[in-house]
């Protein structure tokens, strides 16, 4: 069942709709299969068995494939949706659960793989946002390292958490002096005092860079992106990035 295309708002694209990976319906697969052969195995090898055994055979297949059968609606059910402005996670049959994380809070996105899940391509992703919760996990996605990077793309073409090259704009102040030289007429000759720097007060602090008028404040979300993008750089430590990014979130 694929992402339902009114659900989307207008010049949204799906970059990205998957179920779990196929090993979510490995082991009740090989459980259904185990149940009921052994079943069929005790009505060919027991052929003098009461009628009551009958019944209870056929009550355990029929419990294995109910098994079977709502394992099988809770993976048709589950998605995993990448789109140009969110990630969204559904599951559930008769009680749904529904996770929405817009592409411009995303701040890192980390998998985590067995050495199982290496050899079927699965693994865990888990989606870490600016906001109350802070992480989201995303257990049996196909592919995670696949869908990491392609997360990473989307971030970066919003001019999220992960665009590489935006630099502030910074103003030059200009330090040049200009030597007033005196007018010909005056025959006086012109005596320059000595420069003497002061000892004990300190030289004024240059003025601070000024962004282009009409351009707008960075928001906390743009300086939390760039504090990441330093922090994936190794410009600044992990305690500096830790202390700085609950900074920023006091301030939401």
């Amino acid at each position: 069942m694929s992402f339902p295309t009114k659900l989307l708002a207008q010049g949204e694209e799906v970059y990205l709709d998957s179920k779990p990976n196929w090993s979510y319906l490995f082991w009740p697969s090989a459980f259904t299969l185990l149940v009921i052969a052994a079943c069929i195995a005790v009505v060919v090898l027991w052929t003098s068995r009461p009628g009551y055994v009958n019944w209870i055979l056929l009550g355990c297949g029929l419990a294995a494939l109910v098994f079977f059968g709502i394992r099988y609606l809770g993976w048709f059910t589950t998605s995993f949706v990448v789109t140009s402005q969110r990630i969204v996670y559904r599951t559930g049959v008769l009680r749904t659960t529904g996770r929405e994380i817009p592409i411009g809070r995303v701040q890192d996105v980390t998998y985590h793989q067995t050495i199982v899940e290496r050899l079927v391509r699965a693994g865990s992703l888990t989606v870490e946002s600016a906001g109350r919760y802070g992480q989201d996990p995303f257990p049996d996605i196909s592919r995670p390292a696949e869908v990491q990077s392609l997360i990473n793309r989307v971030v970066g073409q919003s001019g999220g958490g992960y665009a590489v090259g935006q630099v502030a704009p910074t103003s030059v102040v200009d330090t040049t002096v200009e030597e007033v030289s005196q007018p010909t007429t005056d025959p006086t000759p012109r005596v320059v005092p000595p420069v003497v720097a002061p000892v004990d007060i300190p030289p004024p602090p240059p003025p601070a860079a000024q962004p282009p008028v009409g351009a707008p404040a960075p928001s906390i979300t743009q300086q939390m992106a760039e504090l990441a993008e330093l922090h994936r750089h190794g410009v600044i430590t992990d305690a500096e990035y830790e202390q700085k990014r609950r900074e920023l979130l006091d301030r939401l």
